[in-house]
């Protein structure tokens, strides 16, 4: 399908009844009542209504949210239909957290600002993504090709750095479950205590450099975790969000990706580097995926108030097609680094929180990677009680602990 793009108008994003934004988390506000757009389409032979997700960009092409709302498609040679009831309104935005802020004591990023906003608009499909061939697969060797990922971070709820035996703990609790744990920095001395609770308990890790400023420093750090032994690593990461929360340009982002590849190889450290954004940010900005080495993706369900927990595996499908139509190499890999559901917090629409909710939302996004465990990353291994509640991110920022569970340390 063709991508539209008219500034200050709606678009559609997808050929579904779906919707999303960004997590952690983007807060979209419910409309009571759905608008319609007309489009003129010369390959509709007639008259269709669908709902459609709408991606909302700010003046500078910035993805802010996305929102579905009804679309009448006419055939071009047609004339229009009469004008909706209602005219879509441009909302303003809420700034949104950074989607795993560190504590205060840890790497952290800068808040995006509130800015007009404008759309832009892809195409999409239905199915999910697959590793082709040619592109950097998960060790066959480890059970991790045959697991989900989850993702770790070792803060307390106080905010202070986990110890090494908290840390084991932790693992002793959720590592059987997953291939690689994913981790978004190097502060704490993560890096080190990590590799050891993931040596022992059989898991790979996905590392990240959340800073990008301190790339090479990042590296450093990384590799004395380590003790240079970088065998137990699947992935680096550069960046979290950073396009998508106004943290850093598309080339500030790709630049950073190039200098930590350089200062990783001289390290010793040969397999992917790759930028991680959301899939908005990468629905406007292809060339993140294209210059990474497999395409590294956030999508979170629960951010479009029109996706209910039962169709989140079927809300991702769809997103990973609609990546897969814009990216340069359409048979590169594509992971989803983070997707999960809340268990606690305010409803989003038909989006609400809950255990049952939860378990039903995970349940839909493993069956969507059934045939591809490794190529998704659910979010989270435990509740983030050194993340603050905000009205914007319904209040359920500390709560996407799988089955609602807590560290020890916080107990």
């Amino acid at each position: 399908m063709r991508v539209f793009a008219i500034c200050l108008t709606l678009l559609p994003l997808l050929r579904l009844s779906l919707g999303q934004p960004r997590h952690h988390h983007g807060g979209f506000r419910h409309r009571a009542k759905r608008d319609r757009i007309t489009i003129s389409d010369a390959e509709i032979p007639e008259p269709t209504e669908l709902p459609e997700v709408v991606v909302y960009v700010d003046q500078y092409g910035n993805p802010i949210r996305t929102a579905t709302e009804t679309v009448v498609y006419i055939p071009k040679e047609t004339s229009p239909l009469p004008p909706p009831d209602s005219v879509p309104s441009i909302a303003t935005p809420t700034p949104v957290a950074s989607p795993n802020p560190p504590p205060p004591t840890a790497e952290s990023a800068p808040e995006p600002d509130s800015k007009q906003q404008s759309s832009s608009v892809a195409p999409a499909g239905t199915s999910a993504s697959s590793s082709p061939s040619g592109s950097p697969e998960p060790d066959a060797s480890s059970s991790a090709s045959n697991l989900h990922g989850v993702t770790y971070s070792p803060y307390r709820g106080d905010g202070n750095c986990k110890t090494a035996d908290e840390v084991d703990r932790d693992f002793s609790l959720f590592s059987k479950d997953f291939g690689v744990v994913r981790l978004y920095g190097v502060d704490c001395d993560q890096v080190s205590t990590v590799s050891k609770a993931a040596k022992k308990y059989g898991n790979k890790l996905f590392l990240g450099i959340f800073d990008i400023s301190v790339v090479e420093s990042a590296v450093a750090t990384m590799a004395a975790g380590l003790n240079n032994d970088w065998s137990i690593v699947d992935t680096v990461s550069v960046g979290n969000e950073l396009v998508n929360n106004g943290g850093a340009t598309v080339g500030q982002s790709l630049a950073a990706l190039n200098t930590a590849r350089s200062s990783l190889r001289a390290a010793g450290y040969q397999g992917p580097v790759v930028v991680v954004d959301t899939f908005v940010a990468v629905l406007a900005h292809p060339e993140l995926c294209d210059q990474s080495d497999y395409c590294a993706v956030n999508v979170h369900p629960f951010f479009d108030p029109n996706t209910g927990a039962p169709d989140a595996g079927t809300f991702v499908n769809s997103i990973m097609k609609n990546i897969r139509s814009k990216l340069s190499d359409p048979n590169k890999r594509i992971v989803v680094t983070e997707t999960g559901w809340p268990w606690q917090g305010q409803p989003n629409g038909v989006a609400i929180p809950g255990l049952d909710h939860q378990s039903t939302a995970i349940s839909s996004i493993k069956g969507a990677f059934s045939s591809n465990a490794a190529d998704v990353f659910l979010f989270t291994a435990f509740n983030d009680l050194w993340k603050k509640p905000e009205a914007s991110t319904f209040m359920a920022e500390q709560f996407w602990g799988m089955g609602g569970r807590y560290s020890p340390s916080d107990q």
